[in-house]
């Protein structure tokens, strides 16, 4: 029930889960059989084989018999339908190059939805490691950086995170479930409500298309479509519009951010992992928050924490609102889209021209 535009009832689907549920029912955890680990072998022989790259590469080139099926049904449906999570584990990462790892998460996530681009040059994967750049410098994003990242969404539908390295000591990844994060809110706080359906400013950090300012007008951190409850969280990209624009926050404003990030940090509703090298994690955007704590590198070069990040767009996944997602309404473009590649917005540029 929606009054003056703010939801009043409690979301009381499988999304809205407790870290104790979780942890007492493991069945987003979908460890990859002995078969399975042989189809996506055979993949990758047949990439090696056909002399393919991430860039050249289609789904049809990466042939998985039986493990799509049990991609869909274990993966799309436990995020789309269910707790909007799975760790996926077993992917044998010693076994191949960087460069086959990276076209095996962009392959098993072709068998799930489109892959979307990272960044302005239209990447297919981000790749997550300390850059040695300054969380706080002017369109840095945190994923560049060894600094802990608060709770937040990404881009797009599905984020995919494979671990390929782990760090020496940190980096450990926390989600949240946004809609235990929203009932949380109903019964302790309600006067947040408002402000968080009403939204904020959010910088764009450079990546906005050519018909959009850089930074946006206000969106909603949360938002209800035919049903369906979805959140859109950035804290950081909030905090750098309020000080593009000079706009100061209020201190309800202030309150309601720091809410957010205190439920979502609590230890009952929380839930920490460390991934290992092999593991990849999917996470729904829209019904979950990712964190990572700080972390420190091994000193020795090639031994960095890295993971790989995969972006995907699913189409009949949930209903969405169309401010929230930030659509472009000149090119139809949106958050759900990633980031538009420059060559894409120099042919738009050209055609409005």
């Amino acid at each position: 029930m929606l009054v003056h535009g703010v939801r009043q009832t409690p979301i009381t689907d499988k999304s809205a889960w407790m870290r104790s549920d979780v942890e007492q029912d493991r069945r987003w955890l979908f460890e990859l059989k002995p078969a399975w680990v042989d189809e996506i072998d055979a993949a990758v022989r047949n990439l090696r084989r056909r002399g393919l790259s991430l860039d050249t590469m289609t789904r049809e080139d990466f042939p998985l018999p039986t493990l799509a099926v049990e991609l869909n049904r274990r993966i799309w449906s436990e995020l789309a339908c269910g707790l909007g999570f799975n760790v996926m584990r077993g992917v044998p990462v010693e076994r191949y190059s960087d460069a086959e790892v990276a076209m095996i998460v962009w392959g098993l996530g072709m068998h799930i939805g489109q892959g979307i681009s990272q960044n302005a040059m239209g990447d297919k994967l981000g790749h997550v490691y300390n850059m040695g750049k300054d969380y706080e410098a002017r369109n840095v994003r945190g994923y560049q950086t060894s600094h802990q990242l608060k709770f937040h969404t990404d881009l797009g539908d599905v984020l995919g995170l494979m671990c390929l390295r782990k760090a020496r000591q940190g980096g450990l990844s926390s989600i949240a479930s946004s809609s235990t994060v929203f009932n949380l809110l109903l019964k302790e706080h309600p006067e947040y409500l408002p402000v968080l359906f009403g939204g904020f400013e959010f910088d764009r950090r450079g990546e906005e298309t050519p018909f959009q300012s850089e930074v946006s007008e206000k969106l909603p951190i949360y938002a209800e479509s035919d049903g369906d409850v979805s959140m859109r969280y950035v804290r950081q990209a909030i905090k750098t519009a309020r000080v593009k624009t000079g706009v100061p926050f209020s201190e309800l404003e202030m309150a309601t951010l720091d809410g957010v990030d205190a439920l979502a940090s609590r230890a009952d509703v929380r839930l920490d992992m460390m991934l290992e090298p092999g593991d990849m994690q999917w996470v729904n955007n829209h019904v979950i928050m990712h964190s990572r704590t700080e972390y420190e590198d091994w000193p020795e070069p090639g031994r960095e924490r890295h993971m790989l990040r995969l972006w995907l767009k699913v189409h009949g996944f949930r209903k969405l609102d169309p401010r929230q997602i930030d659509v472009d309404p000149r090119s139809g473009w949106s958050r759900r889209d990633g980031v538009m590649p420059k060559s894409l917005a120099a042919r738009l540029l050209e055609a409005a021209a």
